[in-house]
């Protein structure tokens, strides 16, 4: 791991201990300045052929995408958000009457809503599988599938928990059984290594937010070549389609639309190309310090710090095996005692996600083993508050 350059990259933050990865980006150098020159350069140019060159951002932005996930860059097509992106894949796939889904309980509203939505409109069933303390058990799974299923929509990593699942043993039932397995993967893209070929992942869709560096108002989608031509888009504009002709010339076919037959028929409108850029930045920074060199790490520090912690009365989010660690380790603390909790993360400098009674440190390459120290001091303290 190339720490002078992670140094370099976020020397901002000083001695400041970041650990909300999993709730918002805190972008490096890199991205936040190719964020701001995007628009100095707009506005110094009088955005003279702005969406032009910025269709050079969003087709090198693809690349590097499908170089962090392995897989073909004209499977990437480009969208706002992940719900976004997992809407387009509920209400476009041609389900039939009495085909179901199978979702998780505990999955994010991003990947959760749209499913209960296409129930709602299109009668499709949805068969929830529970959760066993934070735990998913693949047996689970395979015990909800049946002849009528069609999609198993799963989040690579739970964002309340931190549970990682084993995607590639999922998506290998899935893909014996020719069931298309779609993932949300916001929350371990530029974490773990992601490979969608390996993992016989078919559809994935994730923000830029977190883990990739990026900043909010981007996502893309992955559709795999062999489930492209059977979704149909949400929306259609002349960037999802072939058929359209260019000012001043006016449409002319008013009878049906020719979908590009690439994952650009999911992109419709312009983009937020200053978004895709800062994504473009976020992942050359992880391809130059190595996706299997961060994940590691990570792991690394989460496992010191789940040792830290192991004795002390508050609840930790625990699994049943160190593989579906994913960075992430969630403490219950009593609800009652939450300005005390402020104060100490606050006297120690961390930050992190505190809702409802927990808090949730997302661990991230840039944090460090001096920090998983004053983390788990923090911890002590917080459990000696009662």
């Amino acid at each position: 791991m190339n720490e002078k350059l992670i140094e370099q990259e976020y020397s901002f933050l000083k001695d400041e201990i970041f650990l909300n990865v999993s709730s918002v980006v805190m972008p490096p150098l890199r991205v936040q300045n190719a964020y701001r020159n995007f628009m100095d350069d707009y506005v110094s140019n009088y955005g003279d052929d702005v969406v032009s060159k910025s269709w050079g951002i969003v087709n090198q932005t693809r690349k590097v995408v499908s170089q962090l996930i392995h897989c073909d860059s004209s499977e990437i097509g480009f969208v706002k958000n992940t719900c976004e992106g997992v809407s387009i894949l509920a209400f476009g796939f041609p389900f039939e009457k009495g085909d179901n889904v199978i979702v998780i309980d505990q999955e994010h509203q991003a990947n959760l809503f749209p499913w209960i939505h296409v129930h709602q409109q299109k009668g499709i069933d949805l068969h929830v599988v529970k959760s066993h303390d934070g735990n998913i058990f693949i047996e689970d799974i395979i015990n909800q599938m049946d002849d009528h299923t069609r999609i198993v929509a799963i989040s690579a990593i739970q964002f309340s928990t931190g549970f990682y699942m084993d995607l590639k043993e999922l998506g290998n039932i899935c893909h014996q059984k020719n069931i298309l397995f779609m993932v949300d993967g916001i929350q371990a893209l530029g974490r773990m290594h992601i490979d969608v070929q390996e993992m016989h992942i078919d559809y994935m869709a994730s923000g830029t937010n977190k883990g990739l560096l990026g900043t909010l108002g981007a996502g893309f989608v992955y559709c795999s070549k062999k489930w492209i031509e059977k979704i149909t888009p949400l929306y259609a504009s002349y960037q999802s389609v072939i058929n359209h002709v260019s000012p001043p010339a006016i449409t002319t076919n008013f009878d049906f639309i020719e979908w590009h037959t690439d994952a650009r028929r999911f992109e419709s409108g312009n983009l937020s190309y200053n978004c895709i850029l800062a994504l473009q930045k976020g992942i050359e920074l992880i391809l130059e310090l190595g996706i299997e060199n961060i994940e590691s790490k990570i792991i690394s520090l989460e496992k010191y710090l789940r040792n830290k912690i192991k004795n002390v009365s508050l609840k930790v989010v625990e699994f049943k095996n160190e593989k579906n660690y994913g960075g992430i380790v969630c403490v219950y603390y009593p609800i009652n005692y939450e300005n005390s909790v402020k104060e100490v993360l606050k006297k120690y400098k961390i930050h992190c996600t505190m809702r409802g009674g927990y808090i949730r440190l997302g661990i991230n390459f840039y944090n460090t083993f001096e920090q998983m120290e004053q983390v788990s001091k923090a911890i002590h303290e917080m459990d000696c508050l009662g």
